[in-house]
């Protein structure tokens, strides 16, 4: 299933683009569909010794492919507003204006939906002059937390090569998008949480903070957070099971006060806001049903890390695949989804975090995918 998510997030990506230019976009699914099943067949016998001389100079190539877009690539004529969002929030907040308030610069309708720490992570990104800087980062966090996690340059290797073969994960790259380096850095968080053990049962505290944590950077960063402590968190003590949630309120809401309090004559927060930019398209009842899903998976998630990994890259990728369906089967205007703005496949892209650490571990122990 693994391989047929990523298959399937890239050749979507591949369609929608090419098919708005004059070639022919089944060309290029069917030759880089090619390249991938090839390297499918080829990673089952890559040594140990050969990934990790491999690993170096594409983890170099990939770096330096990134930074040469970012030189090359004006953000500011990318109609994708991601880069902006981050951009103009902190823009605003340093010169004392209200930074939810601040439109992108795709639109005057459109403003900063990612939740204050998120904003807070790029700030030294923001210093530096480009918040797209932060692809560099993100991408060296992703790659040797994995090596850190499972002492494999195979795997390592593997998961880089994948992620450098995507083409998704290069449209993030020249529209500076930020919504995969979010969901990095929470699986990169979950991968620490795992080696280091910290449960719900053993460590309830620490783990309250961490998830709270995340769920301040983003909504969609509280799915797998959920997924990973949901059944652990039922086994614990009722009094720490009631704790919990109180606590966790009380960190976001700290990040959120000085935007609630802002203003506190005609309270801007309550008119504009992250939570109404991303809660503005969507259907309730799907939402409801992956709810559903998603509680079913936590409790049958038990201590096998890889199952975790597998079903959290397959709900997500659900998830978000049906939610915009739904979208585009709702629309009013008859747009092809390659052209409706609404159709935002790059959430797709959350579920790569997941999805090739799986496809990684399968390839490289030689098992059934």
């Amino acid at each position: 299933m693994m391989i047929a998510i990523y298959m399937s997030v890239n050749m979507i990506f591949l369609y929608k683009y090419i098919s708005r230019t004059s070639y022919n976009p089944w060309v290029f699914i069917a030759i880089w569909s090619l390249t991938a099943i090839l390297g499918f067949c080829v990673f089952p016998y890559l040594r140990e010794k050969q990934a990790r001389s491999f690993f170096w100079p594409l983890f170099a190539a990939v770096l330096a492919g990134i930074g040469l877009i970012l030189w090359k690539t004006d953000p500011l004529q990318v109609n994708v507003d991601r880069w902006s969002a981050t951009t103009y929030f902190l823009d605003g907040l340093f010169r004392g204006e209200y930074p939810y308030g601040i439109h992108t610069h795709v639109s005057e309708t459109n403003f900063p939906s990612p939740f204050p720490l998120w904003h807070y992570i790029n700030i030294p990104f923001w210093l530096m002059g480009d918040v797209g800087i932060g692809l560099l980062f993100f991408l060296t966090l992703f790659t040797f937390t994995i090596r850190w996690f499972t002492q494999s340059w195979n795997i390592a290797f593997i998961t880089l090569f994948l992620l450098a073969l995507s083409p998704a994960y290069w449209w993030e790259v020249v529209v500076r998008s930020d919504g995969l380096s979010n969901g990095i850095l929470v699986f990169a968080v979950i991968l620490w949480m795992e080696r280091r053990q910290v449960t719900f049962r053993r460590r309830w505290l620490l783990t309250t903070v961490v998830c709270a944590c995340m769920a301040s950077t983003r909504l969609s960063a509280i799915i797998p957070m959920a997924i990973y402590i949901f059944r652990d968190y039922f086994k614990a003590p009722f009094k720490n099971q009631l704790m919990a949630p109180v606590i966790a309120v009380f960190i976001i809401l700290l990040f959120f006060s000085p935007y609630i309090l802002w203003d506190t004559t005609e309270w801007v927060f309550f008119s504009r806001n992250p939570f109404i930019s991303q809660t503005s398209t969507g259907s309730p009842i799907v939402m409801l049903i992956m709810i559903v899903i998603a509680i079913t998976l936590a409790l049958k998630y038990n201590t096998s890390f890889p199952r975790y990994v597998f079903s959290t890259a397959a709900f997500i990728f659900f998830f978000f695949f049906v939610s915009i369906l739904i979208i585009q089967m709702t629309d009013g205007n008859n747009n092809s989804w390659t052209e409706n703005p609404d159709f935002d496949i790059s959430y797709l892209t959350l579920s790569f975090p997941y999805c090739l650490y799986s496809l990684s571990h399968s390839l490289k122990t030689n098992n059934r995918i």
